[in-house]
C-alpha cells in the first residue's frame, strides 16, 4: 500500500473501498497499480490508500506470490524458489524494516512520518525554515527527500536561540557620568578573516562615556591571561 499516486502506473479502480489498519482506523482506497521502476521495489497489485504516510509491503502477499522472506534481527530477504535476492530490508531503531535497494545508485524513499525525522531533515538542510521545506517536498526539489508530513507550528530550540534579539537600552536624558575617564565603553573584534596590510587581525574600540571620545586600536594578536 502507498499513499503516492506517482508511485503507481497502470491504477485501476478497485472493489473493496477501504482498508482497515491495525488500530481500527480505515483508510479509503482509491485505485490498485504496479509500482514503477524508478528506485522502487517491483510489486504488483499495490492499493493507493488516501492518507497513508508510511509505504506498507504486505509480508502475506509476498509469501502467495511465491516468495520467501526470512527474518533475522539485523535484516530482512526476500527471494524466490532459485534463491535469488529479490528485495532487502534493515532493522530500525523502531523495530521496521525498511526497504533498500539492491542497486548502488539507486535512492529508497520512505515515507515514516515522525517529528525526529522533520527535525533531522530540518537540521541536514541548514535548519530551513518549515514552510520552505513543505515547499521543497512538494516541488521535488531535493533528491532523496521523503514526503514529510510537516506541521509548521513546531519550533527548533537551537533556531529559536539563534533568532532571539537583545533588548536595547533606554536611552539616557542625561550623562551618568561627570568627568571623563570615569567611565570606558570597550568592545574587542575579531579574529577578522581577511588580515589588514599590516597584518592586524583584532579590533579594539574604546568610548570614553563623558566625552565620547573614541579609540581605535588594531592588534595582531590577542592573548588570553588564565589565572
Amino acid at each position: 500500500m502507498t499513499g503516492v499516486e506517482k508511485y503507481l502506473k497502470e491504477v485501476k479502480s478497485y472493489a473493496t473501498s477501504f482498508v482497515t489498519f491495525g488500530d481500527g482506523a480505515k483508510g479509503e482506497i482509491k485505485g490498485i497499480g504496479r509500482l514503477i521502476d524508478h528506485g522502487l521495489p517491483k510489486l504488483e497489485n499495490v492499493l493507493l490508500v488516501k492518507g497513508l504516510t508510511a509505504n506498507l509491503i504486505s509480508i502475506s502477499q509476498l509469501c502467495d506470490q511465491g516468495m520467501k522472506v526470512n527474518f533475522t534481527k539485523n535484516e530482512c530477504l526476500v527471494s524466490n524458489n532459485e534463491g535469488d535476492i529479490l528485495m532487502r530490508g534493515v532493522r530500525s531503531k523502531d523495530n521496521c524494516y525498511l526497504w533498500i535497494p539492491l542497486e548502488e545508485g539507486n535512492v529508497s524513499t520512505c515515507l515514516l512520518t515522525k517529528n525526529e525525522e522533520v527535525k533531522l531533515w530540518h537540521q541536514k538542510l541548514g535548519h530551513l525554515n518549515l514552510k520552505s521545506m513543505k515547499r521543497v517536498i512538494s516541488e521535488e526539489a531535493v533528491r532523496g527527500l521523503p514526503s514529510l508530513q510537516i506541521q509548521e507550528g513546531n519550533i527548533c530550540g537551537e533556531c529559536q536561540i539563534g533568532k532571539q534579539t537583545k533588548v536595547s537600552h533606554q536611552k539616557l536624558q542625561h550623562l551618568s557620568t561627570s568627568r571623563v575617564l570615569e567611565l570606558l565603553h570597550m568592545d574587542l573584534m575579531g579574529p577578522i578573516q581577511v588580515e589588514s596590510l599590516g597584518g592586524k587581525k583584532y579590533v579594539l574600540v574604546i568610548v570614553d562615556d563623558f566625552s565620547r571620545y573614541t579609540w581605535v586600536n588594531f592588534i595582531r594578536e590577542m592573548i588570553t591571561v588564565v589565572s
